[in-house]
């Protein structure tokens, strides 16, 4: 009840300063499929404990998810590289920039609420694809975010800008 009261306060002080779609989902499959493999999928459920049906969920007590704008990819484009989709490891790919985010902002993603919990500056593993990669995404490699609530997300929902921390 005090979480639905919390989440009723954050929706009616939105502003919807941006909103944007949801253009792919990617989850990590469990072992008993093919261990590790991160799957295209058109939808999905996720909670405060991770996406439903992935490798990790239950896996922790903080569970984040990294949320990449289509603005990365264009960089990338734009340096003349050729990279597959999904290669930034993002569980949620969207069309609006929200990289000036601050932590404790809140978007709403499908039927998910989600808290901004910064920026992801995990670089190390792109010098693998490409030396200058990290340079290149430095502090638009993705957002690190972490489901409030249950609910459901699929491609072509829409993405609104809840709260501004």
């Amino acid at each position: 009840m005090l979480l639905s009261c919390k989440i009723n306060k954050l929706i009616k002080k939105g502003k919807n300063m941006e909103n944007g779609k949801v253009l792919n989902l990617y989850m990590t499959l469990p072992d008993m499929i093919r261990a590790g493999h991160r799957m295209q999928v058109d939808d999905f459920d996720c909670d405060a404990s991770g996406i439903v049906g992935s490798r990790d969920y239950e896996n922790g007590d903080d569970f984040t998810m990294v949320l990449v704008s289509k603005k990365s990819y264009d960089i990338i484009e734009e340096a003349e590289l050729v990279l597959g989709d999904g290669v930034l490891m993002e569980d949620i790919f969207v069309d609006v920039d929200l990289y000036h985010l601050k932590p404790g902002s809140v978007l709403e993603i499908g039927e998910v609420l989600f808290e901004v919990k910064g920026l992801c500056e995990d670089y190390r593993y792109l010098y693998a694809f490409a030396p200058e990669l990290p340079e290149l995404l430095e502090k638009q490699r993705g957002l690190i975010i972490s489901p409030i609530d249950y609910g459901g997300i699929c491609i072509g929902n829409e993405v609104k800008v809840i709260q501004e921390a």
